[in-house]
């Protein structure tokens, strides 16, 4: 058994502890009092020895005396005389006064800076290599002869406009080196990277699936572009073989080499440099050397649209190009697309697309291609509007290009203009602030109808679709816009209606103070009468309607054969006055040989008499503005030599003669009409020499 520990006795009172429990003696250094006062005494050291270096810091340096200098006095050293030589007035050097400059200015092609496509991202995730032709291969001479057959925009090529065995010798090389192109084996053209241009590298090559809607005829973009030489593969359903698709590269087809072109003695550009082929067969291959932006042309037919509303086509081996289309290309997308490596670049709505060079957008904003597309779209509504058209079916184009066949733009399908007009047709803020008359014309010119565009009128008429576009688009006052007064140009027409007949602004006057008082409304409505009229319809058949370019040419011939009637006639007054029977004779001979030629013109256009058309058509159209008018403007224009038939007066007779305040006047008026017939040359109008396209007619529903 354990035995417990004793337990421990406590000390007795008074008894001493022993040394082991004795509590240790505390010393000053154990105290804190003793470091807090240390710590007081360190703080009041370093005070005190701060105040110090400050006031050591204060003191001024110590200022060295300046020892003092004494100046020697300046040594003057004497020297002779010199007299200065004669001065001899020379004359001033005979300064040749400068060339005027050409009718057409030069055209100037910058390179474009390969810095854009560094940024771009491909859209379409379907690549696929590039396929060009051997450039070793032996080469056919009709492939060689074309390849030496050089024309730029910086080297244009001379062809004399009489040189017509060198003109002839061309359109036989160009037509040879079209028919030998291969798809397999085509090569650029040396002249291909300066016009249209060179697809900036790297670039890829890609597969791209593209619908066509079937209502809607005529070229459809496709957002690609096929590079110089490289072939481009076609592939569409079987069961679409038939319905007249046609694949084309290249938007430039104007033939330099046509008739039409006669006044170009300095080709800007390879003379053809856009083909086509049917897309007639499942695969189809086609190659361009001179490369462009690709489309797919759509028959305008009703057939196709019966069974479905759109045509799927895939497009393999081409490059992907800027295209902004409104309403469609989203923020995102277009600051992508404009930044796409082809060099062509479309802006696109549902009545307009423009081709321009890409460098022209490559810094357009989003917000600036959304304005820009809904003015193009509100100017070619305008002008829809205005010709009384209920629908369309293709879009308007314009296309800018190094060389066109005639004038300085030209109507039809494409609208034709130079390059350097390419930066008009997608500058917004111009467009709405200045108005481009230029393109207003030729979109006039697309509106036009021979039912109330007479002989003599074919620059004049499209001009109402100018006046309204400056008008409604760029806001501008009834008759401004080009520069022209056309108030004292009517008084003039008036005064003297012989005098200014083959003047078109002076002619174009005599629309001004109708509309001014009765407003477009009324011509409008009158236009709209007219084209659902059967009577005018009659008289305009009386004259064969022409088309075309061809049938226009004939009607121009006719024009000038008026003119020189007019000039003859006055001849033989003159003659007959002064009593110079030679000339009297000579002018009536010429005069006799005139009718032949009229005659032979009538024929070709299918008429018996073309003036009796023209007054049977001028009568309708008073007639018809006066009753939307409600007013009788048989008076007002009888002042300018229009007719103002028995028949007219009876039908006018409830409606009260109108006429202007102080109209017509005893004496031209104190503020001249401009005789220039063009504006800004960026703005002029192609003149007598303009070709026009295909009458759109055809487009109104």
């Amino acid at each position: 058994m354990a035995v417990p520990p004793p337990k421990r006795q406590p000390p007795r009172p008074g008894a001493r502890r022993p040394a082991s429990e004795q509590p240790e003696k505390s010393s000053f250094l154990s105290n804190p009092l003793f470091w807090v006062f240390f710590a007081f005494l360190g703080l009041i050291a370093a005070y005190l020895l701060q105040q110090r270096l400050a006031e050591m810091n204060q003191r001024p340096a110590p200022v060295a005396e300046k020892t003092p200098v004494v100046e020697k006095p300046p040594v003057v050293i004497e020297t002779p005389k010199v007299e200065p030589p004669p001065v001899v007035v020379t004359p001033p050097p005979v300064i040749a006064p400068p060339k005027p400059e050409p009718i057409k200015p030069p055209v100037v092609v910058t390179e474009e800076l390969p810095k854009f496509n560094r940024f771009y991202k491909t859209v379409s995730t379907r690549l696929v290599p590039a396929h060009l032709g051997d450039p070793k291969a032996p080469m056919k001479k009709e492939i060689q002869a074309a390849h030496e057959l050089r024309a730029s925009p910086h080297a244009p090529l001379p062809v004399a406009s009489g040189d017509g065995a060198k003109r002839a010798t061309l359109r036989k090389t160009v037509e040879e080196y079209w028919s030998k192109i291969d798809p397999d084996r085509c090569l650029p053209h040396p002249d291909a990277e300066a016009f249209p241009g060179k697809v900036l590298e790297p670039a890829d090559r890609v597969i791209t699936t593209v619908n066509i809607p079937v209502n809607r005829s005529r070229w459809h973009s496709t957002g690609t572009y096929a590079a110089p030489g490289e072939r481009i593969t076609f592939r569409i359903p079987a069961s679409d073989a038939d319905m007249g698709l046609v694949a084309r590269i290249g938007c430039h087809n104007d033939d330099i080499t046509s008739d039409f072109a006669i006044k170009r003695e300095n080709w800007h550009r390879f003379p053809v440099i856009t083909n086509t082929v049917a897309l007639n067969k499942r695969v189809i291959e086609l190659a361009n050397p001179f490369g462009g932006p690709i489309y797919i042309e759509m028959p305008g037919n009703d057939k196709n649209g019966k069974s479905r509303d759109l045509v799927r086509i895939e497009i393999v081996g081409a490059v992907e190009a800027p295209n902004f289309t409104l309403g469609k290309t989203t923020r995102a997308e277009w600051e992508n697309s404009r930044l796409a490596p082809a060099p062509w670049a479309e802006m696109i709505c549902d009545k307009m697309v423009v081709s321009v060079p890409s460098k022209h957008i490559r810094e357009l904003s989003y917000a600036e291609a959304t304005e820009l597309m809904k003015t193009w779209t509100e100017t070619v509504e305008a002008c829809d509007w205005l010709a009384a058209w209920k629908d369309r079916r293709s879009a308007e184009r314009i296309v800018s290009d190094a060389e066109i066949s005639i004038g300085w733009m030209h109507s039809g399908y494409p609208i034709k203009c130079y390059l350097d007009s390419a930066k008009d047709s997608v500058n917004v803020t111009k467009l709405r602030k200045d108005g481009n008359w230029g393109f207003f014309h030729e979109l006039g010119h697309n509106h036009q109808s021979s039912l109330w565009t007479y002989a003599g009128y074919t620059e004049v008429t499209c001009n109402l679709f100018a006046l309204y576009c400056m008008e409604k688009i760029a806001g501008k006052k009834l008759g401004d816009g080009h520069g022209e007064d056309m108030a004292a140009m009517a008084a003039e027409m008036a005064l003297d209606p012989k005098a200014h007949g083959a003047s078109a602004f002076h002619l174009l006057a005599q629309y001004y103070h109708p509309v001014k008082q009765f407003g477009w409304i009324s011509l409008q409505q009158t236009f709209a009468e007219l084209s659902d009229r059967k009577d005018i319809k009659k008289a305009d058949g009386m004259v064969k309607k022409n088309l075309g370019i061809a049938g226009r040419e004939v009607e121009k011939q006719q024009e000038a054969l008026d003119k020189e009637k007019r000039q003859l006639e006055l001849k033989i007054k003159t003659a007959v006055r002064e009593k110079k029977e030679t000339d009297k004779t000579a002018a009536e001979t010429r005069l006799a040989e005139i009718f032949k030629e009229e005659k032979k013109i009538k024929e070709a256009l299918g008429a018996l008499s073309k003036h009796d058309s023209d007054e049977r058509k001028k009568d309708i159209f008073v007639r018809t503005w006066s009753q939307e008018a409600g007013a009788n403007l048989g008076p007002y224009f009888a002042n300018f030599g229009w007719p103002y038939t028995d028949s007219m007066k009876t039908m006018l007779t409830p409606l009260k003669p109108w006429m202007p305040a102080n109209f017509p006047p005893t004496k031209p008026g104190a503020k001249p009409a401009k005789s220039t017939l063009f504006g800004s040359k960026n703005e002029a109008m192609a003149g007598k020499d303009e070709a026009q396209g295909d009458n759109q007619t055809t487009n109104a529903q």
